[in-house]
């Protein structure tokens, strides 16, 4: 059963992530992304193999995400808010579901 409830717990992920990810647009000039590419490695390597330096690594990633933005290589389509909350509490309860193998509904603490 727990099996069960960890593919139920992934599904949930990936439907939210494509719902969210679905309003992303991304433009198809290698040049202009390859400071955003760099950004994403290097901040994923330092998350990865420096654990001493781990709020850099986050803070690689966030400028990589910030300057693709800015720089216009990627855009962010409008989105309604019930999307974006029901793809939210799919990609939570998601994750509740695949890391502990139980169904957890709260919603107030």
């Amino acid at each position: 059963m727990r099996l069960i409830i960890r593919i139920a717990g992934l599904a949930l992920m990936l439907i939210g992530i494509r719902v969210l990810a679905g309003s992303v647009i991304l433009s198809g000039h290698f040049i202009k992304s390859l400071p955003v590419i760099i950004l994403a490695i290097s901040g994923v390597w330092t998350l990865t193999y420096a654990r001493q330096y781990r709020k850099y690594g986050w803070l690689l990633i966030a400028g990589g995400a910030t300057y693709a933005i800015a720089s216009g290589s990627i855009f962010i389509a409008p989105i309604s808010l019930i999307s974006f909350a029901l793809s939210f509490f799919a990609v939570s309860a998601g994750y509740t579901m695949l890391s502990t193998g139980k169904i957890k509904f709260q919603l107030l603490p």
